[in-house]
Order: C-alpha cells, then structure tokens, then sequence
C-alpha cells in the first residue's frame, strides 16, 4: 500500500503543472522536490527563504527566485511523471534538520527533530495509534465514559476503539465537533488554519478555504466520526449531570439525562472529561435586558429566524467571534454598535477569507510529502 502522504500519481501535463506551480508556496514545493529526487543539493543552493512568519507562505522570496525555482521544479516533476511516480522513501533525521533550518531561517534545536518525525507520519505510520494488549478480558473489564464529543472527545474514542477498550461518549448536543456543531453565527470560522487544524491521521487536500467556516469544518468531523464508526458509541442528545466514584469496587457512576428526562447510570473504570471550556454561553446580567423588547441573543445560540437586514443591532464582545460577526453583518443591518471592554491584538492575514486555489489543491493531492 502506497504511503497517504507520498502523493497520489500523476500524468498531468507540462501545462498543468506549470498552471499549478503558479499557487503553490514555493518553500513547500522545494522541500517536496527534495523527497522527489532524493537530492537535497536542491536546498543547498542560492534558493531559499528569506524570512519566516505566520500565515506568509512564500518566505519572502523574490519573483525572480519563485519563478526559477517554478521551472526547476517543472523539469523534476516532469521526471518524475515520467518515471511513473515512485514512492520515495521518507527523509532521515539529519536531513529532515537541514530542512526545517532551511525552511525556518535559523537553527532547530536536536530536540525538534523527533517531534517533527512523530507529527509528520513521513512513513506512513500513525505512531500514536493505539495497540491491543493481549488480554481482552482486562480489556472487557475496564468501560470507559467520555464526557463530550468534540474534537477532543472524538479522538478519545477513536484511540479506545483501536485499543479495544468498551467506552460510551455521553454528548449533549445532537451531532459531533463541540463547538463547530453548536457556533453557527455569521461568519464562524476557525482562526488556526485549516490545514494544521485537523487531526495527524486524517487529513485532508479538500478544504476549500485556508481558514474553513463552520459548515466544512463540522462535516469534517463528521466524516472523520463516520470512518472510524464512533457513531454507535455516542448517546446524542444526552447530558452528565453527576459522577461518584466508589472506592470498594473502583469504579464510576456516571449519572446522565437525555432530552425527554430519561436518567439513567452508567459505570465506568475511568472518565475522560471532553467537555471544552467555552461551552457555556455566558449572558451578563445586564439593567433592562428582562424588558428590553426586541430579539436577543448570545452568537453561541444565534436565531436564524431573526433578520437582522435594517435593524439597529448592539453587540456586546469583540472577541474573536465579534471579529468575525461583525464584518459578516455590517454592511446588511442598519447600524451596528460594538461594545468593547478590552482591545483584541491582532495582525493581518492575507488568507484568512482566502480560497484555497486548485493548485494548491492539486499539490497536496500529488506531491510527495507537500502537505506534511
């Protein structure tokens, strides 16, 4: 079985790839080219970044520098159609140091190196996936509860199921993601981008923007809670309302309700509390807000039956959901007021409402360890 993150073949031709060669970060290209031909002299030359920082992917090279290293890279993935596409072999330790110094313009301390090796999978293994101790019996005998089906919640009970462990996910709201299920304001989105915001083993070249919005994003975890069939471990719906822990027969009871009121214990040798911190709307006391006549609401429970077109609006919080409803409403409400107790510190991101263009899209479809 070919290594997911050595790239899918290709037979495109010279034309498309050089239309893709023209989205791609080039500093990321250049480092795939290196697993490519197995030649790090690639790296070891006048091209190179100049500079690092958040969210600017082109390293600050220069025009002149992107365009030679665009046709370098077409004479190597050229060759490498050519041949068929072979899987290379991951890159050791040492080089994969060159790389990162080389990337990241200064030197990486040793200690980076094996969490780069773990988190990059560059062999294809998910070395944290869990294995099966041999005795299913102890297995049998240790039920586990997990208390929320969030991002965290969901990677627990994949790594239960992988070690054969009995577990329930006790979830209080009817579907999967935690706060990309219940935050459906104008203009969620998530403010890490996409492509490091997704789990080690699973992800994904479909993400249609850097920054996705909700609706992708809870499908993702939707997608992900389907492949690993999670589903039939959740109780939807359902809250914790208690956990005693007893002594004598070392074990919890997990007391819940669901939405009709049913109550029912549930017994586990261990709890994993999932619950998130922000899951709790918080709604200020504030003078008048029980008289106050018009709709009002917190943007962790927003009213899509509301119409905000023409309406003066008042908006408490300028977070980082203010910041993203805000502009999302503007230029429809009649006026918008923002209350602000505490400035956010913030800097510009040229791709947060940027697409993700096809060759980007096609590069992490095809080139070797691109996406890593």
């Amino acid at each position: 079985m070919r290594n997911p993150h050595a790239g899918q073949p290709f037979t495109d031709s010279d034309e498309a790839i050089v239309e893709a060669l023209l989205d791609v970060s080039i500093p990321t290209l250049l480092l795939s080219l290196v697993h490519v031909s197995g030649d790090p002299e690639l790296i070891r030359g006048a091209l190179k970044p100049a500079g690092l920082f958040l969210n600017e992917v082109q390293g600050y090279m220069s025009e002149e520098d992107k365009a030679t290293a665009r046709l370098l890279a077409l004479d190597v993935l050229r060759d490498y159609r050519d041949r068929g596409c072979p899987e290379p072999a991951p890159v050791g330790p040492e080089l994969l140091k060159e790389m990162m110094e080389w990337l990241v313009c200064e030197p990486v301390p040793d200690e980076y190196v094996p969490m780069l090796l773990e988190e990059m999978e560059l062999d294809g293994r998910d070395e944290r996936a869990v294995s099966q101790p041999p005795d299913a019996g102890a297995r049998a005998d240790f039920p586990v509860v997990v208390i929320g089906c969030g991002e965290s919640g969901l990677l627990a009970g994949i790594r239960l199921k992988e070690a054969g462990i009995p577990f329930t996910i006790v979830e209080r709201n009817d579907g999967v993601g935690g706060t990309w299920y219940q935050n459906t304001y104008p203009g969620a989105r998530v403010d890490v981008g996409n492509h490091f915001y997704c789990y080690s083993f699973e992800p994904t070249d479909q993400w249609t923007h850097y920054f996705a919005e909700q609706p992708e994003l809870q499908a993702y975890f939707e997608g992900v809670l389907t492949r690993h069939g999670i589903g039939p471990h959740v109780r939807w719906g359902t809250e914790v309302t208690a956990a005693r822990w007893d002594d004598a027969s070392a074990a919890w009871t997990v007391t819940t309700v669901d939405r009709e009121g049913t109550v029912a214990d549930l017994t586990a040798r261990a709890v994993i509390s999932a619950v998130g911190q922000l899951n709790r709307p918080k709604v200020p006391d504030l003078p008048g807000r029980a008289t106050f006549a018009g709709p009002a609401f917190h943007s962790a429970e927003w009213d899509h039956s509301v119409d905000l077109r023409g309406k003066r609006v008042a908006m408490i919080g300028a977070g980082a959901s203010g910041f993203q409803i805000a502009p999302a409403i503007a230029d429809d409400v009649a006026h918008l007021t923002v209350f602000q107790r505490t400035a956010q510190w913030m800097f510009p991101n040229p791709n947060y409402h940027a697409d993700v263009g096809p060759g980007v899209r096609w590069a992490l479809r095809h080139l070797p360890f691109y996406g890593r």
